[in-house]
């Protein structure tokens, strides 16, 4: 047949999703399996991207349905279209659909990442997570200190910084890494202005998951007063 078609459904931009394939006119999914940056960077090339691609697996962007029609893909990365590259063969796979895999094709600036805290016992404190492309993820603690998180908690509208923290002190996060070897000078106004790897280019586990606590900006003042003394300042 032609060139397979293909597409991406259920991210939050056209650039980003599910990858599905139509195979003979029914529509079906890309197992995880090996799935890589060869892979992702065919794919977007060959829906017209011409920007990085990152490579996602686990269904980030939602369970597809209908037949899981390409397993074990491996592009060299030089291919001109997903159905060039090798792989087991349409329909043979031994995948569930929680396997799917997605890409990002980088094609244009996106706004500043949104960030958010999870996992922590007060609003001001938790692991770190930011979404890129519609998809939360966290961030690996390789070089995390105070400076990346002032920045943090700047972001989110808080006044102070208490402290970093490394080693999934907040539990350990699901999905994608998306930053590693971040390196904050302190005065950046969001955590993706700040230098790191590049999104998604990670050698961590979320075991290393980076967090923060930040000063509580939302707290009324403590009242005080004095007593027992024999004039109004004392």
């Amino acid at each position: 047949q032609p060139v397979a078609p293909i597409r991406l459904v259920g991210g939050s931009t056209p650039n980003s999703g599910r990858v599905e394939v139509q195979y003979y006119g029914v529509w079906g999914t890309v197992c995880g399996d090996y799935w890589n940056i060869n892979d992702a960077t065919v794919v977007c090339r060959q829906l017209g991207y011409n920007g990085t691609a990152i490579p996602l697996t686990n269904a980030v962007f939602g369970q597809g349905t209908g037949p899981i029609w390409m397993d074990n893909v491996f592009c060299n990365g030089s291919e001109s279209s997903l159905d060039r590259c090798p792989f087991n063969g349409w329909g043979i796979n031994y995948c569930g659909h929680y396997q799917d895999a997605g890409v990002v094709c980088q094609n244009y600036t996106q706004p500043v990442a949104p960030i958010r805290l999870v996992g922590g016992s007060t609003p001001n404190s938790g692991r770190v997570e930011v979404q890129y492309y519609g998809v939360w993820g966290t961030v690996c603690h390789d070089y995390w200190d105070i400076n990346d998180a002032k920045v943090v908690c700047r972001q989110l509208g808080y006044n102070g910084t208490i402290r970093a923290s490394t080693n999934a002190e907040f539990g350990q996060g699901t999905g994608p890494i998306w930053m590693d070897n971040v390196t904050c000078t302190g005065s950046e106004s969001s955590l993706d202005q700040c230098p790191f790897n590049g999104w998604g280019i990670s050698d961590c586990w979320h075991d290393q998951d980076a967090g923060v606590v930040c000063g509580d900006s939302t707290r009324p003042v403590v009242p005080l007063r004095l007593a027992g003394g024999s004039t109004p300042n004392s």
